[in-house]
C-alpha cells in the first residue's frame, strides 16, 4: 500500500506541474512549434544551433527538444517546490513567466514572419544603431 501511495502522490504532484505550466505548454511549446514549421515557408530559422538539428533531423525534432526542456523545467519545479521557501515559490513564478514571455515573444515573432514577411527581431535590429 505504501507504495501505492507514493505512485498516487507523484502523479498529483506532475499534474499540479502540467496545470501549473499550461501556457507555457501553450505558448512556448505548442504555439512556438507550430507557428515556427509554418514559418520555415517563408524564412528561415535565425537560431544557428535549431537550424543545425533541424536541417539533420527535421522539424520534429524542434519538438523533442522542447519536451526535454520541459523535463528540465519539471526537475526545476521538483527542486524549489521541495525546498518549501517562500523564496523558491517566487523564483518558480517568475522562472515560469519569463519562459511564457520568451514563447509569446517567438509566436508574434513567427506570426510577422507568416503574415507580414518581416520578422520582429529585423526590425529590433534595424533599430539599433
Amino acid at each position: 500500500m505504501h507504495n501505492a501511495n507514493q505512485y498516487v502522490a507523484q502523479f498529483e504532484k506532475i499534474s499540479d506541474f502540467i496545470l501549473d505550466i499550461k501556457y507555457i505548454i501553450v505558448f512556448y511549446v505548442l504555439g512556438d512549434f507550430l507557428t515556427t514549421a509554418h514559418a520555415l515557408k517563408y524564412g528561415v530559422e535565425e537560431n544557428a544551433f535549431l537550424a543545425m538539428v533541424m536541417a539533420n533531423y527535421g522539424v520534429g525534432s524542434m519538438f523533442i527538444l522542447k519536451v526535454l526542456f520541459l523535463a528540465i523545467v519539471y526537475w526545476n519545479y521538483s527542486l524549489l517546490k521541495d525546498s518549501g521557501s517562500r523564496w523558491t515559490d517566487l523564483i518558480w513564478i517568475m522562472s515560469r513567466k519569463f519562459i511564457v514571455f520568451v514563447g509569446l515573444f517567438l509566436v508574434v515573432n513567427n506570426l510577422m514572419v507568416i503574415f507580414m514577411e518581416c520578422s520582429l527581431l529585423q526590425i529590433i535590429r534595424s533599430m539599433t544603431f
